[in-house]
């Protein structure tokens, strides 16, 4: 795992969702976020998605580093967890 890397996060514009790509060392993950106007979040992707392939220590960083992308690109995004509901990045 990649414990002490930097997470960078990107994100792509594709109509009705955005693609947002984290990697952090080796460790890289991809998460689509679907487009729901109206509602907050009015971005929605699996929290499940997001996190795959990473660890606890990982997993906070990449959370991080997605807010923060989502606060410079001025989106809600939010991620569901099963059974737990709806968490909102920024």
């Amino acid at each position: 795992m990649s414990r002490g890397q930097p997470v960078t996060a990107s994100l792509e514009r594709s109509g009705d969702h955005v693609l947002v790509r984290w990697t952090a060392g080796e460790a890289e993950g991809t998460c689509r976020f679907d487009h729901l106007p109206g509602t907050t979040p009015e971005w929605l992707g699996s929290a499940d998605d997001l996190l795959e392939g990473t660890d606890r220590r990982l997993e906070g960083r990449v959370l991080d580093a997605v807010a923060r992308l989502a606060t410079d690109e001025g989106i809600e995004l939010g991620i569901w967890h099963d059974d737990q509901g709806v968490e909102l990045l920024a």
